[in-house]
């Protein structure tokens, strides 16, 4: 099920597209002409039943497009799946994805992984060289390759991409992109204020969120604490904020145990998954969505979790 960190990953890049395909250019030195247009096309998986061989769970964590005038084909996509584990399945669900999006969007689409762990860098640029024939096609972005953006000038300009940058270092250890860009996105006068603080919370260990707390003013230590109360951070253990943090994770944990079992949700089901701010009756979905037998069974949940 993703985490907070895990969604961190990728949502900033779905909030600033234009840099997702800037990164392709600079950081792994791809000849992207320049596009127009860059956006989430997410919503395009929906249109996808589950495919006979995978677990069902077709969902990256992001999907986007930009379009190149003068390419008859379109553009360019890019799906972005972030990881913390080597994981066998994953590796193969990547190829499904591919799939599916580039015969979707009919374009060049290209893979990148967003690698949280060392672990998970050393197995992702190895995978290439596994298929028959070895090839160079999955994009991994990592500490190695991940700017640390340290001007707040930039992180002002590209907050999201400033987020990624503490995030990825963040996780190692490294406070500097944290500590440039915490005061910028604090000042954010959108939802993306607490969204991001919160990711960049989640990436540090203990230690490392003493440390920053020490360097930050008394007025930015409480901003700290009211984003924490509000932030489904708090599933990591904090008693303060445990029951919001159960209410996100039990949504996500009814959505993907349907998935999982080949159930797509309808547009009306998910909504009110997504609306569900009741314990007992998304505990009571969880339970149902594990033993549910047919679509008549699945669209139920939608009365339940309406109060019907």
């Amino acid at each position: 099920m993703p985490t907070t960190l895990h969604q961190g990953a990728a949502r900033p890049l779905l909030d600033e597209p234009e840099r997702a395909f800037a990164c392709l250019r600079e950081l792994f030195g791809l000849e992207i002409p320049a596009l127009t247009q860059a956006r989430d096309r997410h919503a395009a998986l929906e249109r996808f039943q589950p495919c006979l061989g995978d677990s069902g769970e077709l969902r990256p964590d992001a999907l986007l497009s930009a379009d190149d005038p003068d390419d008859p084909h379109g553009g360019v996509g890019l799906i972005i799946e972030a990881q913390r584990r080597p994981d066998r399945v994953k590796h193969r669900h990547l190829w499904v994805y591919w799939a599916l999006v580039s015969e979707y969007l009919c374009r060049s689409t290209a893979v990148m992984m967003i690698a949280l762990s060392d672990e998970v860098s050393r197995w992702a640029r190895r995978l290439d060289a596994r298929e028959l024939p070895p090839r160079e096609a999955l994009l991994v972005l990592d500490r190695h390759n991940m700017p640390v953006i340290v001007d707040p000038s930039q992180a002002a300009r590209e907050p999201g991409w400033a987020t990624l940058s503490a995030l990825i270092h963040g996780v190692h250890g490294k406070l500097e992109p944290t500590l440039a860009a915490l005061p910028v996105i604090l000042e954010l006068p959108d939802e993306r204020r607490w969204r991001y603080a919160s990711y960049m919370l989640c990436a540090l260990d203990s230690r490392s969120r003493a440390m920053l707390r020490e360097a930050l003013s008394p007025m930015q230590r409480f901003q700290i604490s009211d984003i924490e109360r509000r932030s489904i951070a708090f599933h990591d253990g904090r008693e303060e904020g445990r029951h919001l943090g159960q209410i996100e994770i039990l949504r996500e944990l009814v959505e993907t145990i349907l998935q999982l079992r080949g159930f797509l949700p309808s547009p009306e089901l998910r909504a009110a998954i997504r609306a569900s701010t009741h314990l007992g009756r998304l505990l009571e979905a969880r339970s149902r969505a594990k033993e549910a037998q047919s679509l008549d069974e699945v669209n139920a949940l939608e009365r339940l979790l309406l109060g019907g």
